[in-house]
């Protein structure tokens, strides 16, 4: 009760005059956050910031389950993390796609933040799990090097990672969250996990395929038929082969 008091107390100060409203108007924190949701901010400004936040979200929450991974108690917790990050993963690109900020450099970081915020899981798994790496060692090194030598190669040719999101991937991160989800959650290690750990291997093969289709870089290929369908018509536009 009286940490409450003294948050409300606070609160009242912040807005009366004195030296915390002028710390306020200083930083100018109203003007901000009326910039961050208005509508008529330069180019839909505000609109571009929730999937980029929701983006962020998910590179934040990654180490931030890592050191709830070290408090007891604590699966239920973590399984909510990894819903969280679905629903996240979700929807910055349902939001980006409906408001026509979609951009390049989005897709790039989302790609990005996903691979971050499952290396931090696979790390909160062997905290938790420590025979977890004896039963699964192989498929886990294959994926890892799948997924290494598929970016690696997009890089060297576009110079910047690959972003597809095809079909495939989107079903393996449905996957791999119910698989976490089930093994974090309520300690389920069974082979819905393989499966997941497999169909991620096959993810980044069609995504090594897409790189060796495509002369160009190109974000969301659904699948192989429109990476062919994209070379076939860059070509015609005389788009050179490894540009």
């Amino acid at each position: 009760m009286l940490k409450v008091v003294a948050l409300v107390t606070i609160v009242v100060k912040f807005f009366e005059p004195g030296p915390l409203r002028n710390a306020r108007k200083s930083l100018h924190l109203g003007g901000r956050v009326q910039r961050f949701f208005s509508p008529q901010t330069y180019s839909g400004n505000w609109k571009w910031k929730i999937p980029s936040a929701l983006v962020a979200f998910r590179i934040v929450l990654g180490p931030v389950l890592i050191l709830i991974c070290l408090q007891p108690r604590n699966g239920l917790l973590l399984a909510g993390g990894v819903v969280l990050a679905l629903l996240s993963d979700i929807f910055d690109g349902v939001l980006a796609r409906r408001w026509h900020v979609d951009s390049a450099r989005l897709r790039v970081a989302d790609t990005l933040a996903d691979t971050i915020f499952y290396c931090c899981i696979l790390a909160v798994i062997l905290l938790r799990f420590p025979d977890f790496l004896q039963r699964h060692w192989l498929l886990l090194v294959m994926l890892l090097l799948a997924e290494a030598g598929q970016q690696a190669f997009a890089f060297l040719k576009f110079g910047r990672n690959a972003s597809y999101h095809s079909l495939l991937s989107k079903f393996w991160g449905l996957l791999l969250a119910t698989a976490t989800i089930a093994l974090l959650g309520f300690g389920v290690d069974n082979w819905l996990l393989d499966v997941a750990i497999a169909w991620g291997i096959v993810c980044n093969m069609e995504g090594l395929a897409m790189s060796l289709l495509l002369p160009a870089w190109r974000p969301d290929v659904l699948t192989l038929g429109h990476a062919l369908r994209m070379r076939r018509t860059l070509q015609s536009q005389g788009e050179c082969l490894g540009v």
